[in-house]
């Protein structure tokens, strides 16, 4: 078969990559291979009450990584949607961009402003439909920026503020703490009181440290997979197909060889659209790659692409779970009247999401023990390193009984400085690739997380706290973590216990792998639009970024069709040039 663009991969890059490129092209044919089925219509996938239950299924890659040297030598799980729409079709729903000063260094690092929060905002803007009126007037929480610029807008009206982040016709519509629990006034109260934190109205403004309304794209409970959402009208999916490799002539990307031994060609372009663990293992498994890591497996090399695989980074996470004082007040998920409420059934347990910055001395001195000579003046200080989300349910914890007297409280690093590394354990492209985020191992990320435990162990220890908290539900052979516990009892927990969120991404960087259009260097006619492109980690909920980010790349790659055109407010209009 033949196709003028060959989308690999049928996820949530993939899926609005292919529903842009054909609008922007129509006369153009586009082609998505996808290894899952279309389960849109499953209760498991669609309904918000059964969030989590894909776990353990055939929806999607069930990984664990290589032994974790820092992480008391454990094998941390992880997973990837294996279905089409990816992992928006399996994610919690959550939706956070992260902060501009992120995507500032992102931009740093590639020498280009389209991967600023500027540059992508207009992007950001088109993907959604956000829940406030546009016509709301309360004051602006962030009514400047430090960089300038198009901020300037924010001045004024938090209409016009509100106007300038935001999109109000596109695909995927979003909520912020749209339900109110028992727990909900005291919780902000315990923050508040305990964090040093104020609250801010909208986190997705680019300024997001503070105690926020928790935003998600639950619609009336139901889930907005990327495929549904955007339509995918003329494109051709093929399902259940499995990539075997990229089809190269030279250097030039002539189309893909599925698993079955099927053909597909191509005559514009390949786009690798796999996730941060697949996409490098197609790349390495058509001889696009480390030439040692080739030569390993027999592989003949195409191009030689030393950083393929390398420099992958995730979100680490603590969850924390305590039991409540007055359980029998109906307070969490789980208690016998729960379900009394309908509401509760149309997102998760949660209403808040608290983003921190971690002490600048702390972070100048693990700066200094790994290596950095110029710490007054480093990219990391200032930004939001810390996210605490609690949720009234104790669903985290599975050997901890569902009956409303617990819940849970995670503590995120959202700027893991530990990079890690997908390499091939094997070349039929059904095994899993070896995976080694090696986690927790620069004194920034013990730093980071320590800190971050210590700002919640404050929340819980403030009035509003003490209200809510009775004690923590320790893991077996763990001490309970307090004000007074030590950096080293800090950093054994979550040795033994920290967890992935699974936001794998890094592995094809930008600058070392891709270009800032998306080519793979050295190769023609090739890109990659996915997570694994991103050169550093974002502090967002990559959701939300990786639909800006396939929104700005179907632009790229449509080039010179359409240009974006800046409209009055939060719109984007495309013109045909």
């Amino acid at each position: 078969m033949t196709t003028d663009y060959l989308i690999l991969g049928g996820g949530l890059s993939g899926c609005v990559l292919a529903t842009r490129l054909k609008e922007y092209n129509p006369s153009c044919s586009v082609t998505v291979i996808e290894a899952g089925e279309d389960e849109h219509d499953n209760p498991i996938i669609s309904e918000a009450s059964n969030f989590g239950r894909c776990h353990g299924t055939n929806l999607e890659y069930s990984y664990d990584t290589v032994p974790q040297t820092w992480m008391n030598g454990r094998l941390v799980h992880t997973v990837g949607g294996k279905v089409l729409s990816g992992s928006s079709a399996i994610n919690y729903g959550m939706w956070c961009r992260g902060a501009e000063e992120d995507y500032k260094q992102w931009s740093r690092l590639v020498n280009d402003t389209r991967w600023s929060y500027d540059g992508l905002l207009p992007f950001f803007r088109k993907t959604e439909t956000d829940h406030a009126p546009q016509t709301t007037d309360e004051p602006s929480s962030s009514t400047s920026s430090s960089s300038g610029g198009t901020h300037d807008q924010e001045k004024g009206s938090g209409r016009e503020h509100h106007k300038h982040h935001h999109g109000f016709d596109g695909p995927i519509h979003t909520t912020a703490s749209a339900r109110t629990y028992p727990l909900s006034q005291i919780m902000r109260d315990a923050f508040l009181e305990g964090s040093g934190l104020s609250m801010t109205s909208d986190p997705n403004s680019g300024k997001p440290i503070g105690i926020a309304p928790y935003t998600e794209n639950w619609r009336d409970g139901k889930r907005q997979p990327a495929a549904r959402a955007y339509g995918m009208k003329g494109v051709e999916i093929f399902l259940n197909s499995t990539v075997k490799r990229i089809i190269l002539e030279g250097n030039v990307a002539k189309g893909a060889e599925l698993q079955d031994g099927r053909i597909f060609k191509a005559n514009r372009e390949v786009i690798v659209c796999c996730g941060a663990v697949r996409t490098p293992q197609i790349l390495m498994l058509s001889g696009i790659g480390p030439s040692d890591e080739l030569s390993k497996h027999g592989i003949s090399m195409k191009i030689e692409l030393p950083e393929v695989g390398k420099n992958l980074h995730d979100h680490g996470s603590l969850f924390m779970c305590y039991k409540i004082k007055n359980p029998e007040k109906n307070l969490a998920h789980g208690s016998k009247n729960w379900n009394d409420e309908p509401t509760y059934k149309l997102g998760l347990a949660q209403d808040l999401i608290v983003t921190a910055s971690a002490p600048v001395d702390s972070l100048k001195e693990a700066l200094k023990k790994d290596g950095c000579q110029d710490t007054d003046s480093h990219p990391l200080l200032h930004r939001g390193h810390i996210e605490i989300l609690p949720t009234y349910s104790s669903r985290h914890f599975p050997q901890i009984p569902l009956d409303g007297t617990a819940i849970s409280l995670g503590v995120v690093n959202l700027l893991p400085t530990s990079t890690g590394t997908v390499r091939l354990s094997s070349t039929n492209p059904s095994d899993h690739p070896l995976i080694d985020p090696n986690y927790y191992s620069t004194h920034v990320d013990r730093a980071i997380m320590r800190e971050g435990v210590r700002l919640l162990l404050r929340v819980i220890d403030s009035p509003s706290g003490q209200k809510i908290f009775d004690k923590e539900c320790t893991p077996t052979d763990c001490p309970p973590l307090t004000s007074k516990s030590t950096n080293e009892e800090i950093d054994e927990r979550v040795r033994k216990c920290g967890w992935s969120i699974f936001h794998m991404a890094g592995s094809a960087a930008m600058g070392k792998v891709v270009d800032t259009d998306l080519r793979v260097i050295g190769a023609k006619n090739l890109r990659v639009v996915d997570a694994s492109i991103l050169p550093c980690s974002i502090g967002s909920h990559y959701q939300a970024l990786m639909y800006a980010v396939a929104e700005q790349a179907a632009v790229i790659i449509s080039s010179p069709l359409p240009c974006i055109t800046e409209t009055v407010g939060a719109k984007t209009e495309y013109t045909m040039k």
